[in-house]
């Protein structure tokens, strides 16, 4: 059974008992050496104990996407380990296990195993080399005659053998080497190759801990209240009513110190949320209630004509050749105006953590993207040091970036904090959760393109407006900028345009606003497909004819577009009312096409099969990246069909999901994956499928009906779902 929860050895424990192999990668081979001789409570990636068995600490956070198993399992494969005896578990907060291409300890914009994977495959040879030179030290043999396998040590030709196991203490105290020998991919026996996930049998089992899951001695629990108007704060609240099984009554504040909510611990949840509910809070919503939706789109949409305050991309494809005058020389130009609505994250975990504060020492369990920043935030607010704050990384029932922000770490230390010595453990209601999102942000675009004599694309202008991520974060980008998360991919650099000029113009709004599954691509994919359809409409070609011809000296992408047709059988003959949508929207180091099929009758569309062809070279896991393909379209289909944050007299009106729909079994369609190998770097599963579902089905729409829609989500279009 795979350990989720928390670590339980470490380097000093380990030296002490001198019983088995630790290393880590994270620091230079000096270092790591001279550590592995004082002890020290660094935390290492892998251990390997006497019995044979071999633990593997994972530096990312597991949200679904597998890395549990995919981060591990490249370590295996150059320590040529049994898969089979291995346990993995997530590691707590610790810059020993930062992501190498960010040197921090934080998982999003699907970076895990791009990031990850090259520490992981020299951990694995590293240790691997120690242990056959642990072994030709012991039988007196020069190191290149012996040979490692399934977690065996040989040499053939005196036809010796030890296990790792037994050889780790051993192992333990040769050099590491600095640039160990890495396999060619021809030599893989995991990698590429499918495997049980390690996470698969507690889940089934129900061992496994999420962040809702925590139980300790004494342990309390609590929820929250938090002002509905954003920016609102507490006036009053009941202080003097008795509540059965309630604690304590805790003022919260946000990072900014506003005293915008409260917090209610008891000795259950039940009586938390029942409490919480009959606290009489009056709110002071600070003027704050004049906010609504139509207001933020007409303001989005008026920003659309502001010449003067229009920034441009200065990078990438953001500013390139001469849009204008290829406007003026186009024998054709098109343009139109695509909205999409702010989103919420609706994991299937709301936002769930649990805590306690002890006089110089503060532990806590959560299941947070930013290990690092929720250990110094902790720190922060209980005056603790540093070095005495332990953040156990948790498994999360989903992420999608929710799970980035420290607005429920904030909250989870305060209550602790109130209750000294204690465990508090406190979960947020599903009203709360749809309530109090970080949305991703509502935009629109104005996309304008130039067509030759031939149908080809000379120029294309995309003019973006919404509210900005950056600003909201308080972010200033080195060099200044335009927000990158607002306009990236608004025209795709994979179709070779001559001209192009992406700006964005900023719409100011009151929302809360975070990173959302596949951030900016979410809706600049259907913004830029969408447009790529309607110009191959207007010059008279196939969709996905032109689509080829846009990328035609780009063989990895006439790969993927030449599969998705014949998976799809693109072309076909379909009945009346049935209609073929394709989206290619290459992003995070990936390139992905899907072609969907719908039926549209009396207003009624039936999604019917999804075909996705997914190339992101180097692939560790692929029955982990079908799958992370399928949730994506999943996730990614809710959104288009049914997703909508509105909000009414400052305060969002969904609250559940009743309101704010979700695909379930009876609308999902039939998907189908096929992933291509390459040998490009590794690239990004997590989010790649998000961006293309929303406009391969409103292209499918259209060839279903001639109704071309051009906001969502879908339903607000006249369509029920069946």
């Amino acid at each position: 059974m795979t350990h989720i929860a928390r670590p339980t050895f470490s380097r000093r424990g380990f030296v002490g008992s001198v019983s088995g192999l630790l290393l880590s990668c994270a620091m230079p081979a000096a270092r790591a050496a001279e550590m592995r001789g004082a002890g020290g409570d660094f935390m290492a990636y892998l251990h390997i104990a006497p019995d044979n068995t071999i633990a593997i600490q994972v530096g990312g956070i597991e949200m679904g996407q597998g890395i549990i198993t995919s981060l591990p399992k490249i370590l295996c494969e150059e320590l040529d380990a049994d898969f089979a005896l291995v346990t993995t578990s997530l590691a707590p907060a610790d810059m020993a296990f930062a992501n190498p291409n960010k040197k921090r300890q934080t998982t999003g914009n699907s970076d895990a195993i791009p990031g990850y994977a090259p520490l992981m495959r020299k951990i694995g040879a590293q240790a691997k080399a120690m242990l056959i030179a642990a072994a030709a030290k012991q039988w007196n043999v020069a190191p290149a005659t012996c040979r490692a396998e399934n977690s065996v040590v040989f040499h053939d030709a005196s036809k010796r053998s030890a296990t790792y196991g037994a050889l780790a203490a051993a192992a333990a105290k040769m050099p590491v080497p600095e640039a160990p020998t890495l396999k060619s991919p021809d030599q893989f026996k995991l990698i590429g190759k499918p495997t049980l996930r390690k996470d698969t049998p507690a889940k089934v089992d129900g061992s496994v801990m999420f962040g809702t899951d925590v139980i300790l001695p004494g342990l309390l629990h609590a929820t929250v209240r938090t002002c509905p108007v954003f920016g609102g704060t507490v006036k009053s609240y009941d202080t003097a009513a008795k509540f059965p099984g309630v604690q304590k009554l805790v003022e919260l504040t946000d990072a900014q110190g506003n005293f915008n909510g409260i917090g209610v611990i008891a000795d259950g949840f039940w009586p938390a949320k029942k409490a919480a509910e009959a606290l009489n809070i009056a709110w002071d919503t600070k003027g704050n209630e004049r906010y609504a939706t139509g207001e933020m789109t007409r303001a989005m949409l008026t920003s659309l004509d502001n010449d003067a305050a229009a920034l441009p991309l200065t990078f990438g494809n953001g500013k390139v050749g001469d849009v204008p005058g290829a406007m003026k020389t186009a024998a054709k130009t098109w343009s139109a105006v695509y909205e999409v609505p702010y989103l919420a994250h609706a994991c299937m975990e709301p936002m769930a953590a649990t805590c306690v504060v002890e006089t110089n020492r503060v532990e806590m369990w959560a299941p947070a993207q930013q290990q690092g920043e929720a250990r110094q935030l902790a720190a922060t607010l209980t005056g603790v040091p540093f070095e005495n704050v332990r953040m156990n990384t948790m498994l999360a029932g989903g992420g999608f970036g929710r799970k980035w922000e420290l607005d429920f770490i904030r909250q989870v230390v305060l209550l602790a904090k109130a209750m000294p010595g204690r465990p508090v453990r406190m979960m947020w209601t599903r009203e709360e959760d749809i309530q109090h999102d970080c949305y991703r942000p509502g935009y629109a675009a104005r996309v304008a393109a130039a067509l030759d004599k031939d149908g080809a694309i000379t120029a294309m202008h995309a003019r973006l407006s919404g509210q900005s991520l950056f600003t909201y974060q308080k972010r200033s980008p080195k060099p200044p900028m335009i927000d990158p998360t607002a306009v990236g991919g608004a025209i795709s650099a994979a179709y070779g345009i001559p001209n192009t000029l992406i700006d964005y113009v900023e719409a100011k709004a009151h929302m809360p606003v975070g990173f959302w599954r596949s951030v900016g691509a979410s809706y600049t994919g259907f913004f830029s497909e969408s447009a790529i359809d309607e110009l191959a409409v207007a010059a008279g070609k196939d969709p996905l004819a032109y689509r080829r011809m846009l990328v035609k000296d780009n063989a990895r992408a006439v790969k993927v577009l030449d599969a998705v047709a014949e998976m799809s059988g693109w072309g076909r003959t379909l009945a009346p009312g049935q209609g073929l949508g394709v989206s290619f929207t290459p992003g995070f180091d990936a390139l992905v096409a899907q072609v969907v099929q719908v039926s549209v009758a009396k207003g009624e569309l039936k999604v019917e099969k999804v075909w996705c062809v997914y190339d992101a070279g180097f692939i560790v896991e692929p029955t982990t990246v079908v799958a992370q393909m399928e949730g994506g379209i999943i996730f990614g289909l809710s959104a288009a069909l049914f997703g909508e944050i509105t909000v009414e007299n400052g305060a969002v009106k969904q609250g559940n999901f009743i309101d704010y729909g979700m695909v379930t079994l009876a609308t999902a369609p039939e998907i189908a994956v096929k992933v291509i190998e390459s040998d490009a770097k590794p690239g990004g599963a997590g989010e790649a499928s998000v961006p293309g579902i929303a406009p391969a089905l409103a292209n499918a729409i259209y060839a279903a009906t001639g109704n071309r829609i051009r906001k969502l989500p879908f339903r607000n279009a006249g369509l029920t779902m069946t």
